[in-house]
C-alpha cells in the first residue's frame, strides 16, 4: 500500500511514469509523487567526506564520484553541521 507523503492517505494510484520511475497521485489531497529515493546513496556520501578530508577539491571529487561540485559541498557542510 502506497501512503501520500504530504496527508498520509492511502488512496494512492498510479499516474505515469517520469524518468522511468512509477509516479503516483493522492486521491485525497491530489499530491503526485514517487517512492523510490532519489539521490546519491550515504556511502557516496562519506566516500566524498574522506576526499575532501585526504585534500582533494570540490571539483576534483565531483569529477571522480561523476556529480556536481556544488552537490560535494552541500553534502561536506551538512557533515560538518552534524558533528557540531
Amino acid at each position: 500500500m502506497i501512503f501520500c507523503p504530504k496527508c498520509n492517505c492511502e488512496m494512492c494510484v498510479k499516474d505515469g511514469k517520469v524518468k522511468g520511475r512509477q509516479r503516483y497521485r493522492c486521491k485525497g489531497c491530489g499530491y503526485r509523487h514517487t517512492v523510490q529515493y532519489r539521490g546519491k546513496s550515504p556511502a557516496i556520501k562519506r566516500q566524498a567526506l574522506e576526499m575532501y578530508l585526504e585534500g582533494l577539491g570540490f571539483r576534483s571529487i565531483g569529477r571522480i564520484l561523476q556529480c556536481s561540485h556544488v552537490a560535494v559541498y552541500n553534502w561536506i557542510k551538512a557533515f560538518g553541521k552534524a558533528a557540531k
